[in-house]
């Protein structure tokens, strides 16, 4: 899952100037937890507050943001969503305070979801399998998936390959690394930890995602924005997250917009095996590569 809820937070009422970001900033920062990516802060400059996004983890991401303004005015309209790429921080808005004379006063609420719209998917693209020639592992889930990759939800087009903690994970494509995460130790078989697991999220030159997940504590191998390639070891197999068991969770997607908002659609890509090139693995089949030594 690739999508997160933001806390609502209120401004402050008719106070001094320099105390109404620092409420602002309070209320967030109590509110955000560990696992939760992008933090929005309100900057006052002057007559406007400035919106900004920040992450250490994402590079690429989209927000969505909800707001109440009391006597102030924003200067896109809303609700508001933005693509954010290839940047820590981004400026998302300004909203400006129409009479300092006057209370005023806005509240929030904002949705992110990994990845940006506009990927076009290369219909030539091939994909590795995402782990090293020396290895096979066995296919525990796959396409529409009854446990988390149900028909019609985002994950409908993943596969989650059983591996022993510990094992090395390769990228299945070559890209862009926009996404990393690995302070977490947390795992459990209930949506709550959903977004508790480590990571690696990788653009493609088509504008599509690939996400690698449940990777072990400090077990990721490659850097924001670092340039990797088919094969390359990026991470190591772990068991955190929203799982019951060892594995790596692969998924290709896209973000794209619905008459309910910006969604993350998961893709059905094509991939070589030791059988060929597969549209669809089979759930239970061990599958290695076809240049397993």
């Amino acid at each position: 899952m690739t999508e997160g809820f933001g806390p609502i937070v209120l401004g402050a009422l008719k106070v001094p100037a320099f105390l109404v970001v620092l409420v602002g900033f309070a209320a967030a920062a109590r509110s955000q937890s560990d696992d939760r990516p992008i933090h929005i802060d309100f900057v006052l400059q002057g007559d406007d507050v400035r919106v900004v996004s920040s992450s250490d983890r994402l590079l690429d991401y989209n927000v969505t943001l909800n707001l109440k303004l009391e006597n102030m005015k924003a200067s896109e309209a809303l609700p508001f969503s933005r693509d954010v790429r290839g940047l820590r921080n981004a400026e998302l808005l300004v909203l400006h305070i129409v009479d300092l004379e006057q209370p005023w006063d806005y509240q929030f609420n904002d949705v992110w979801k990994n990845g940006t719209r506009g990927g076009v998917p290369d219909s030539d693209a091939v994909y590795q399998l995402p782990f090293g020639p020396a290895e096979s592992h066995a296919l525990i889930q796959g396409y529409h998936g009854t446990f988390s990759h149900q028909t019609g939800t985002p994950n409908e087009y993943a596969y989650d390959f059983a591996m022993p903690v510990g094992t090395t994970v390769c990228a299945s494509r070559s890209g862009v690394v926009v996404g990393v995460r690995q302070d977490s130790d947390v795992r459990g078989d209930t949506v709550k930890f959903m977004h508790s697991d480590n990571y690696v999220i990788v653009r493609h030159s088509d504008g599509t995602y690939a996400e690698y997940r449940h990777f072990e504590k400090n077990g990721v191998l490659v850097g924001l924005g670092a340039e990797i390639q088919a094969g390359q070891p990026i991470g190591l197999s772990g068991v955190t997250g929203y799982t019951t068991q060892p594995h790596v969770h692969f998924a290709v997607f896209r973000l794209v917009d619905t008459p309910g908002g910006v969604e993350h659609e998961s893709l059905p890509i094509a991939m070589k095996t030791q059988a060929g090139m597969s549209r669809s693995l089979i759930q239970g089949v061990v599958y290695w590569n076809p240049d397993r030594q």
